[in-house]
């Protein structure tokens, strides 16, 4: 039995807590979900609706979705990335760019980080494949999808 003069050491926090592989898992489920669904969209289009322009305006709603997810929010939470732009009173354009670095960069799950990395490197790879098949099958009005939004 313990003295009312002992003193009990007792550690808040430094005790090991195990790490979820996947921390995000709606942001991740949205940093995929607007890329994948805008190449189900392109390659399905035809049973969507006839109309070109129907069809590439939501391609560009699901891919601008995507620029903003990927900038503002997965960006943030997977990776640890941030930028910006501000006009100073010269009137130039300076561009900021921010990245976790140190103690803050363990904190950033790997499991995440090479979904996004791979998410955000393989859209690009399959809209060259997209833009290559369009030359192929001499569909040249749908050869401006692939060559827009393989470079966002």
């Amino acid at each position: 039995m313990m003295n009312a003069t002992d003193d009990v050491a007792i550690d808040f926090g430094d005790q090991q807590v195990p790490q979820k592989a996947i921390k995000h898992p709606i942001a991740i489920f949205f940093h995929l979900a607007f890329r994948i669904t805008a190449v189900v969209v392109y390659i399905f289009c035809a049973f969507f609706s006839d109309s070109f322009v129907v069809n590439f305006i939501v391609l560009i709603i699901l891919l601008s979705a995507d620029f903003w997810t990927v900038k503002n929010v997965t960006g943030r939470l997977l990776v640890g990335l941030r930028w910006w732009n501000f006009v100073d009173e010269n009137g130039k354009s300076h561009w900021i760019y921010e990245g976790k670095k140190g103690e803050q960069a363990t904190r950033i799950s790997p499991a995440e980080s090479r979904i996004f990395w791979i998410g955000l490197i393989a859209s690009p790879v399959l809209w060259l494949l997209f833009f290559f098949g369009t030359i192929f099958t001499l569909s040249l009005k749908w050869l401006v999808c692939p060559l827009l939004f393989g470079q966002y």
